[in-house]
Formats: C-alpha cells, structure tokens, sequence
C-alpha cells in the first residue's frame, strides 16, 4: 500500500505503521465505499473512534478486515 502524507508533507508514515486513518483514507485505501465502512463500523466489523465531530478508523482493524480470510465474512 501506498504511504498517505501525515502532517509534515516531508515526513511520510507507511499506512500499515499508523493507528488510525480518516474516513476518506480508508476509503482510497481499502477500495470500499463510504457507506459500505460507516456501515461496518456500526456493525462493529471495523474499529473506529471519533475525536470532537471527526470519525477515524483503526488501521490494524481496516487491514485485518481486508485480509482474504477476513475479506469473505465482510462482504
């Protein structure tokens, strides 16, 4: 996967490496649609937290649910 920009546009962390990701990230990421996450994260199938009104996604959450053993039960 490809490293998403994290504040110091100089300074790039792997997305595997980071704790979480917005919304937006995780949909380029993954592939999956907004509204496909929003409704496994109300599912509890996928991990997020939401800091003030912005909703973030765990990374370790959103990698396992794409791993292909996962990929099947998800979908």
């Amino acid at each position: 996967m490809h490293p998403i920009e994290s504040g110091d546009a100089k300074r790039r962390i792997p997305f595997a490496e980071r704790v979480t990701c917005s919304v937006d990230d995780a949909v380029i990421v993954s592939g999956i649609g907004r509204s496909t996450l929003y409704k496994l994260m109300r599912s509890g199938a996928l991990e997020s937290t939401k800091t003030g009104d912005r909703r973030l996604v765990r990374v370790e959450s959103l990698l396992k649910l794409l791993e292909p053993s996962t990929a099947k039960v998800a979908a």
